[in-house]
């Protein structure tokens, strides 16, 4: 009897860390699977699994996002003109305009492509040479609208 109890104990702790593992909620003892009965199928000669046997941590795949944009809103459109591994966008978007979601993709007469948001602002990712690295990288460039200001020459 007292073995049929570590038994149960070990495998309440296993079930345990097994569904907090996956995030999942524990089952109330009302709603768990009889455990009794599947220890009375095991032969009397099988041994306990040891209290401290390790569990194997589930983790999540991870996801390639080195051809993707992170948006401020956190979620991630395709980076235009084969950019890949470009910094998330709210780095060059600015604190002075809201974020505004893109609503379409324009062609330049250079044959960048660039998003366009909903409020008027342009967004675009491109790899260009950096002669400091040696290599091309990702650059991110963001346009808003604004009032036109003529600047003051000579005064």
């Amino acid at each position: 009897m007292l073995r049929e109890g570590a038994v149960l104990a070990v495998l309440a702790a296993l079930t345990v860390v097994s569904y907090w593992s996956q995030g999942n909620k524990v089952l109330a003892p009302a709603e768990a699977p009889p455990i009794a009965a599947a220890l009375e199928a095991e032969p009397a000669t099988a041994a306990a699994a040891p209290a401290s046997a390790p569990v194997a941590e589930v983790t999540a795949p991870m996801v390639d996002r080195s051809h993707q944009l992170e948006l401020p809103d956190g979620t991630f459109v395709a980076a235009l003109n084969g950019a890949t591994d470009a910094a998330p966008l709210q780095q060059f978007w600015g604190s002075q305009v809201p974020w505004s979601p893109i609503v379409g993709v324009e062609r330049n007469d250079q044959g960048v492509d660039w998003y366009r948001h909903e409020n008027g602002s342009y967004s675009t990712t491109q790899m260009v040479w950096r002669s400091d690295l040696k290599r091309h990288a990702a650059m991110t460039r963001v346009g808003h609208q604004g009032p036109a200001v003529t600047p003051a020459i000579g005064k």
